[in-house]
């Protein structure tokens, strides 16, 4: 006998621009989690609060790993297969050691990006601001801001990202055919296997490079997994156009804190958090976790087999963790956000991803004159993604 509620579907509404739906304070106010029914996929329990969302990411009793016959609740037609973020230990401590040597990310380096990250940055918005407006500040800045600095670092050609962006929607579209979204996925494999190819023959001082050289070493990595690894890095550039375009629309949106970070540009550090946490970043929810005993998250008993789907975007505006989250706070102290995730599958970048946030708002203060082109109503917010992005962010001056 099926004792769960009825389920609710899921997503609630429809996502408008950076705004967190409300619904997810309601679930917060009930007593346990939410059982939902999502696009696709079995039902699911959604997990809204931020001390429960944070149990369930560190907790070794939930896994990315499904137990058979089950099929993962999510938002897009087919799940994303054989990543990184589908591991589970031992494999996955083993394959984030690789991607850590590779990236070599100790502060050392970070302070090498930052030099050329603000260098270019200045020079981008310069040469956005010379010419008569308006501008499209995604395509002309936060884009090729990104493009400037993380192409070389990982080893891909800054020719062939516009077309491996466009791939990219066959993972992160949630209204494509699941057709469409397999031959993207194939696209997406074979361009990573001529990219391993041409490194192994012709290496050079970039993460791909680094990473081919462990193939074959006894805790080294096989070559479906290096596959997988570059897909996952090579995504993760698109996902960083999307944070950076996302910061700077909301500090062009609030004239007040942009005049209080020109005033004093040592709250930057702490702005760049702030933005991330404030920016919902994904959209919904993220990977499925399933039980692999009977546990009880916020009063509910999540059952042996069954599924929770953390909402990063409702843990980020609990109340309960933080005071008014809907308001901007640059002065906001500590901000342990999740928009990096938490745990065994936490993002591996966030000081560079930190960096760039920071760097991409601090260059913007060198022209106060610039502010938005559209009302917030004009602007071309993309429903159909996992992700909250925003297509084009036009500006003037």
């Amino acid at each position: 006998m099926d004792t769960h509620p009825e389920p609710i579907d899921y997503p609630f509404s429809e996502p408008s621009g950076l705004t967190v739906d409300p619904e997810y304070e309601d679930c917060r106010s009930r007593p346990g989690l939410t059982w939902i029914r999502p696009p696709y996929g079995d039902h699911a329990w959604l997990v809204t609060r931020y001390a429960d969302i944070r149990f369930v990411l560190r907790d070794r009793r939930f896994v990315r790993t499904p137990p058979p016959g089950s099929d993962e609740a999510r938002l897009t037609p087919l799940p994303l297969q054989d990543s990184i973020l589908n591991t589970d230990p031992p494999q996955q401590p083993r394959l984030r050691k690789a991607l850590a040597q590779g990236l070599k990310f100790n502060a050392e380096h970070v302070r090498e990006l930052e030099e050329l990250a603000t260098g270019e940055a200045r020079r981008l918005l310069a040469r956005c601001t010379a010419e008569p407006p308006p501008a499209d500040l995604a395509a002309a800045y936060t884009k090729p801001l990104t493009v400037a600095i993380l192409c070389p670092l990982i080893g891909i050609p800054e020719e062939d990202l516009a077309v491996f962006l466009d791939w990219f929607e066959g993972f992160a579209g949630t209204g494509l055919p699941a057709d469409v979204v397999e031959s993207r996925i194939e696209e997406i494999s074979r361009y990573t296997a001529r990219l391993i190819a041409d490194r192994r023959q012709r290496p050079r001082e970039d993460l791909v490079s680094r990473l081919v050289a462990r193939l074959g070493q006894d805790d080294g990595l096989s070559m479906e997994e290096l596959g997988e690894l570059v897909n996952d890095i090579l995504l993760a550039v698109d996902n960083v156009t999307t944070q950076l375009t996302n910061a700077c629309y909301v500090l062009l949106s609030s004239p007040a804190h942009f005049r209080e970070l020109a005033a004093d540009p040592d709250l930057l550090p702490r702005a760049a958090d702030e933005l991330l946490r404030y920016a919902p970043f994904p959209s919904h929810v993220t990977f499925a976790r399933y039980a692999t005993e009977d546990v009880e998250v916020g009063g509910t008993l999540v059952r042996a087999g069954e599924q929770v789907l953390p909402a990063l975007p409702a843990g980020n505006h609990d109340p309960r963790m933080f005071a008014e989250p809907e308001r901007l706070d640059f002065h906001r102290g500590g901000n342990p956000h999740l928009s990096f995730g938490h745990g065994t599958h936490h993002c591996m970048g966030p000081p560079l991803v930190r960096m760039l946030v920071k760097v991409a708002v601090a260059a913007l203060l060198g022209h106060p004159g610039l502010r938005l082109a559209a009302p917030d109503e004009e602007l071309p917010w993309r429903a159909d993604l996992i992700i909250r992005r925003i297509e084009e962010l036009p500006v003037t001056w």
